[in-house]
């Protein structure tokens, strides 16, 4: 093959690239850039001393679209070892429940926000049940929150699921005023908190759940019997 073919044919390789570089970088360049204009905590809340447990996986992430900012603002904030919100919201029975008149009967609560739609939500929920069968007497509560639109769909699939735990309705979509609160732009996304509604860990899989609460339950009821309790006890 002649030399100045070759040379031809390689300097419409560079041109090729060096042009669709300058694509990239130009749709780069005009991507929107969102500016939250917030300061991520780093530290605990005063009296929040837990901190992200190793191993545990980061919540669900989404595009970044105008609409959802205040909700992606308010879930950078809320980390473990942050205090979240109080609230108070009505149950299928229309009354009125305080989270935190919920934390002064329990020490670990699970927030959960689902809608009847959404088959992830309750695919957590025979598990869920599992556990606080299995720790609801030391403890461990869940309040679900629903987002679904009606009464009707958020009653409906309370009833089809046999939900037993505290389940309240805010039925706003993700524009409710608790849901916008706690960083709700996704769902499934819990919360699980202590007595004092400190975060001790947010959005984890099922999985991760069930072994953080057997962890914290299986050490507190240890702790309870270990020799140290059985001397200070009197015969």
């Amino acid at each position: 093959m002649r030399t100045d073919h070759i040379v031809s044919i390689s300097s419409k390789i560079t041109l090729t690239v060096i042009g669709l570089l300058g694509v990239t970088i130009a749709l780069v360049s005009c991507a929107p850039r969102v500016n939250f204009n917030v300061s991520i905590p780093t530290e605990p809340t005063a009296g929040c001393e837990h901190i992200p447990l190793d191993e545990v996986l980061p919540g669900h992430t989404t595009k970044e679209k105008s609409y959802r900012i205040e909700q992606q603002r308010n879930d950078k904030l809320l980390i473990p070892g942050q205090k979240v919100p109080d609230f108070a919201l009505v149950n299928l029975e229309g009354e009125e429940v305080s989270l935190f008149e919920v934390l002064e009967e329990s020490n670990t609560v699970l927030v959960d926000f689902w809608a009847s739609w959404c088959g992830p939500c309750v695919a957590n929920f025979p598990k869920l049940k599992e556990l606080r069968t299995t720790y609801g007497e030391e403890g461990f509560e869940v309040v679900t929150i629903s987002v679904d639109t009606s009464h009707e769909d958020w009653s409906t699939g309370s009833v089809e699921h046999e939900i037993p735990w505290i389940n309240l309705g805010e039925l706003e979509s993700w524009d409710g005023k608790v849901a916008t609160l706690y960083g709700v732009h996704f769902i499934p996304k819990s919360y699980l908190i202590d007595s004092d509604g400190c975060i001790i860990q947010k959005d984890l899989p099922v999985e991760l759940l069930e072994k953080v609460i057997v962890s914290k339950f299986n050490d507190a009821i240890a702790d309870e019997s270990s020799p140290e309790t059985d001397r200070s006890k009197p015969k």
